[in-house]
Parts: structure tokens; sequence; C-alpha cells
């Protein structure tokens, strides 16, 4: 224990300092912002992440001692997936753990070990070893190694390799109908702990941790609004894969292809959006913020996928994004925006071909051929 982690930590200069950077981190909401709409999501944008980093930094810190445990609720980053079960595990590459459960129905169901973090001062995001289970099986069961090198494996078993800098372990289970599929139920050991029960809480923990939590609200806000105003405004309303180069990328499932846009209409406009016939174990399409946080999907029609789509004669899937449901394909809610992000995720796609955008007055949406009546939610 340091003494200047112990002073920080008894004195309160460590949580003053916190709250210092988040009040730094809000001038970024009142220098981005486009409207007020954007303003005041961007204010409870920064109370989500600071709930986040309190949670990975302090609350969820244990590398040892580790829980599979759900990301907190309606924290969204980065074109959160409305589809998406998302839990994280912190882990330590110096240790070996055994990861087990049931497989559950849910439709996909991915481990991906990830290193680096999104925050400020973090090296940048990278990518070790993933395994993916496609087959829904009510009574399948899981049952991983995860270590640096290779080990042992009974019958049944198999390897997620960490990396030297692995950090933590991302799980997804992606489901296509949520009120019928059931996800995975997961558990972590460490099989070589340190100690046989955690120590407590150090004040060099408490001072890092804070620090860190600050850092990342701060940076993921900062990274993310990069990805928006260098990459997705320069070409609005179009949907295109980030440059090969984004670091940020590194982080998303390595079964998908996905494509990111900005859109923007004046009132009396629609985005006009005509995902092809395509060979893909999974799609869906979701409208966000300008903050990258998919909208309302619990209440609103902002999201569709392979499942929930109401689809052409050709096999395409006509999406149409306007602030009122024009009654024909499948509508996207712009709730009350007239502005934000957007997403197309191809999971383990036979081919990529790439989606048709337009953007067309809403009093020619019948003319478009084809088009069928929409589903209640899309």
């Amino acid at each position: 224990m340091s003494d200047e982690a112990h002073q920080k930590a008894v004195s309160g200069e460590a949580w003053a300092e916190f709250c210092d950077t988040l009040k730094s981190a809000g001038r970024l909401v009142v220098e981005h912002s486009t409207d007020d709409l954007d303003r005041i999501e961007g204010f409870r944008y920064l109370s989500r992440l600071a709930r986040g980093g309190l949670f990975s930094y302090l609350e969820n810190r244990d590398r040892v001692f580790s829980d599979i445990l759900p990301i907190p609720f309606n924290l969204k980053i980065g074109c959160d997936n409305p589809d998406a079960d998302y839990r994280s595990v912190p882990v330590d590459p110096a240790h070996t753990y055994r990861i087990h459960g049931t497989r559950g129905t849910v439709n996909f169901l991915s481990l991906n070990v990830l290193s680096g973090g999104l925050g400020a001062g973090a090296k940048p995001p990278g990518r070790d070893g993933t395994v993916t289970f496609n087959d829904p099986d009510p009574d399948g069961v899981i049952d991983v190694i995860v270590s640096v090198a290779e080990p042992e494996l009974a019958e049944g078993q198999c390897w997620l390799q960490m990396g030297p800098d692995a950090s933590m372990i991302a799980v997804r289970n992606f489901f296509l109908d949520r009120t019928n599929e059931k996800a995975s139920e997961l558990t972590i050991e460490c099989l070589d702990p340190p100690t046989p029960t955690p120590p407590p809480l150090t004040a060099d923990q408490l001072t890092h941790g804070l620090a860190m939590a600050g850092l990342y609200v701060h940076g993921v806000a900062d990274r993310f609004l990069g990805w928006v105003e260098d990459l997705f405004v320069p070409r609005s309303n179009t949907l295109e894969f980030l440059p090969d180069d984004d670091p940020t990328g590194a982080w998303g499932d390595p079964n998908q292809d996905f494509r990111h846009g900005y859109w923007t209409l004046d009132h009396g406009q629609a985005l006009v959006i005509r995902v092809p016939a395509i060979d893909a174990y999974y799609w869906n399409f979701q409208l966000n913020n300008m903050w990258e946080e998919s909208l309302d999907y619990r209440n609103l029609s902002v999201t569709v996928n392979k499942h929930t789509a109401v689809y052409e004669p050709d096999g395409s899937a006509l999406i149409l994004v306007a602030d009122e449901n024009p009654g024909i394909g499948n509508w996207m809610d712009t709730a009350g925006h007239r502005r934000g992000t957007m997403g197309l995720r191809y999971n383990q796609v036979v081919a990529d071909i790439p989606p048709d955008v337009t953007v067309m007055p809403v009093s020619r949406l019948g003319e478009l051929a084809g088009a069928r009546p929409t589903g209640e939610m899309g």
C-alpha cells in the first residue's frame, strides 16, 4: 500500500478527483450536442457511464474471484446490440479459469477474451481467443478452460486462449426471439487462486478504481464522439464498415460484419434501407442517438432482426426510418430525433452483400415496389 494512495483514500481526495473528472466529461456533452434532446440524453449517458466505470473498476474488479455478471442496466456503449445479453468477466492471464454451465436456447453464444480498454489512459483494445456456440440446446453443457498456455482438456471441454495482456472476457448471448429463447447460465472459477478468499479492499485499489472509473467515463464518451464526428457525419445516410485500422472495432464480436452510419432527416423525409436477401446466421438493424446508444428498444420500434423482420417477395427486408409509421415495410421510430447513428450487423455471413440506402420524401413511400404491410413492431 503506497502512502500517497492511503492518504488520497482516507482524506477523500480520491473521491474528489473522481468527481472532478466527471465534471470535465460534462464539457463534452455541452460542446458536442446538436440540439436540446441530444444534450439531455448526453448527460444521462454520462450517468450511465459512471455506473459502468464504478462497476468495472470497483464492484467487478476482482480478477481472481471473478463472477460472470450482467453489465449495469441500460449501460449502452458503441452501438450496443438490442438483441444482446452482455456479460463481462475480469481475468488475470497469470491464472487459469474454468467456465461451466448450460448452453440455453439463445440463438448465438460467444466468449471473447479482450485486452486493453475503452477509457482514457488505457491500452488500445485488442482481441485474443474466441469460442462460439451456434446450436441452441436446453440440455447442452458449456465447459471451457481459459488460460494462456494450451491445457490438457477433459472430454467435452474446449480451450479459450488468453493473451499475455488479457483483462476480461466478454460473454455475448444474441437473441432472435427474446420471448421464447433462454440465455446461457454460466459460472467461472479460478483453478489456481493465491488465497482461499478475497482479501479486504485496499487504499490502492480504491484510489486506482476511482481514478480509472473517471477516466473511463471521459474516455468512452470521447472515443465514440470521434467515431461519429470523424467517420460517420462526413458520409451521412450511408452504412459502411469501420476503417481497418480502427482499434475500437477489436472489441466487437469477431463473427460479425458490422456497418455503422449517421442518419439525418428533415421533417417529411424518410431513410429507406433495403437489406438484401442474405445468407447469414443472424442479422439486425438498429437506430441510436448521437452518443451511439441504442434507442428505447424496450418500448419503441427502433430495431429489427432476421426473425422479426417482414420480408419482401424477393427475400429482402425494407427498413423505413421515419417520424411516423408509414404502414409498409419495417418501420423504425426516430423517437423524437432529427439525427443519430445506426448499425447493421451480419453474423457469420456466407458472402457480404451491402444494403441499399436512400433518402426520399415520406409522401412517396407508397411507390416502393413490392412493399408489404409492416408488423406491429417491425
